[in-house]
């Protein structure tokens, strides 16, 4: 009887100690689905983030005229990361490259997103994932009275000016496509659609257009079309 006793309270005691066992998994997966959005003399980055780190400090912004980085944009601090952000969840995120900087209209960059965090058991005492994706990008300006590069007939039809065109559908923004993506199009001719977004190409020119839902429009356009299919 005392032998049952004994084991029981072994038992019992290894049962409350591993219900209190934590353990913490900290995942820096790399950040997917990476796309840059261009502006008026401004840059912003769109991605999808999973990173589960309980020491997550926030993401690095990489920027360059070559496809090669050499380090991050440190913060207003000076140091990393280049953007303090603390959500710790699987979300979709937009960041803005610092507006201290000056991102020429016309000109062709190249840009990248990191996930850093601090870690004492990590080799320097930081941790950030791989730079997965390099994205061309070039700022252009953006005009709200114009239609450069499309013929519109209201409530018909919208036709390359010149070259071919693609409807992206209806979009709740400017911004929401942002690429261009070229397989063989021969259309230069699409349905019109309020708040429709289109983008057009003649092979060395981008042209973006967005009618918004008063019937106004908003464009944009660029000549590095050889260089970089995001408009």
């Amino acid at each position: 009887m005392k032998k049952i006793i004994f084991l029981f309270f072994i038992l019992f005691i290894f049962n409350s100690c591993s219900n209190e066992l934590i353990t913490v998994v900290d995942e820096y997966n790399p950040l997917y689905q990476v796309r840059a959005i261009p502006g008026n003399a401004s840059i912003k980055i769109n991605f999808w983030s999973g990173i589960l780190a309980s020491d997550f400090a926030g993401f690095n912004l990489y920027i360059s005229t070559t496809q090669t980085f050499t380090n991050a944009l440190l913060n207003s601090s000076g140091g990393y990361p280049t953007i303090p952000f603390s959500t710790h969840a699987r979300s979709n995120i937009t960041l803005q490259f610092p507006t201290t900087l000056t991102y020429n209209n016309g000109t062709l960059y190249y840009v990248s997103v990191t996930a850093y965090g601090t870690n004492d058991l990590a080799e320097g005492g930081k941790i950030e994932t791989r730079i997965d994706s390099i994205i061309s990008v070039v700022p252009r300006p953006e005009s709200t009275t114009g239609t450069t590069g499309f013929t519109i007939t209201p409530n018909q039809k919208v036709d390359a000016a010149a070259g071919v065109i693609k409807s992206y559908g209806v979009q709740s923004n400017f911004d929401a496509i942002t690429v261009f993506t070229n397989n063989n199009i021969t259309t230069t001719s699409e349905s019109y659609a309020v708040v429709g977004l289109y983008i057009a190409s003649n092979g060395s020119s981008l042209y973006k257009l967005w009618i918004n839902p008063s019937g106004g429009n908003t464009t944009a356009t660029h000549s590095r079309a050889n260089d970089c299919n995001t408009i």
